[in-house]
């Protein structure tokens, strides 16, 4: 009659797991959580890179139509390549005040200003004078802005800094309708620009 094997000795007969228990704490865990840690990071560091590249690409595409400080007539040049009437920067330092005709002959239309570039020295008041169409004027910076399209109006604003400020007729700038100042260096202390707005009727 065969024995049949008590409680005791099944546990006892039972294989036993010869692999080591790892606990949280043990310096096998602490290892594998140190590694992981160092993969994430690398990981982020690697994403934070082509994130950056991708936006540096983006950049690269925007628009020409900047304010820039450089060679005010070469700046002049680029932005006004394909303005109808004009030629050159033309030099009209040494005034206090200077009128831009707004609306007059010119791409395709009344779309263009006259004179299209002008120098000026610091301090220099430039009105903008509407004669025919709705236009405005808007500085591709930002740093002045006639407003929406209007007929009879003036617009002024006095240029201080030197440096260059190209600027357009936002409804026309597809057309051509763009013009830059040129502000001359003279070696004074550049001071803040200001902006005035008078209608007439």
């Amino acid at each position: 009659m065969a024995k049949r094997n008590t409680a005791a000795e099944c546990a006892s007969n039972k294989p036993s797991d010869s692999r080591p228990l790892t606990k949280s704490g043990s310096p096998e865990r602490t290892e594998i959580n140190n590694t992981l840690r160092e993969r994430r990071q690398v990981l982020r560091a690697a994403a934070g890179v082509m994130f950056a590249g991708l936006l540096a690409g983006c950049t690269d595409g925007s628009s020409g139509a900047q304010d820039t400080t450089g060679d005010g007539e070469t700046s002049a040049d680029g932005w006004l390549s394909e303005t109808d009437n004009y030629d050159s920067v033309e030099d009209m330092t040494g005034n206090d005040r200077i009128t831009v005709e707004v609306g007059v002959k010119g791409n395709n239309g009344a779309n263009a200003f006259s004179p299209p570039a002008i120098e000026v020295s610091p301090g220099t008041t430039i009105t903008w004078k509407w004669v025919n169409g709705y236009h405005n004027v808007v500085a591709t910076d930002g740093s002045f802005d006639s407003g929406q399209p209007e007929e009879g109006t003036t617009f002024e604003y006095t240029f201080e800094t030197p440096g260059t400020s190209l600027y357009y007729c936002k409804p026309h700038e597809s057309m051509g309708m763009k013009g830059a100042i040129v502000v001359a260096k003279d070696g004074s202390e550049p001071a803040d620009e200001t902006t005035s707005r008078t209608e007439s009727r």
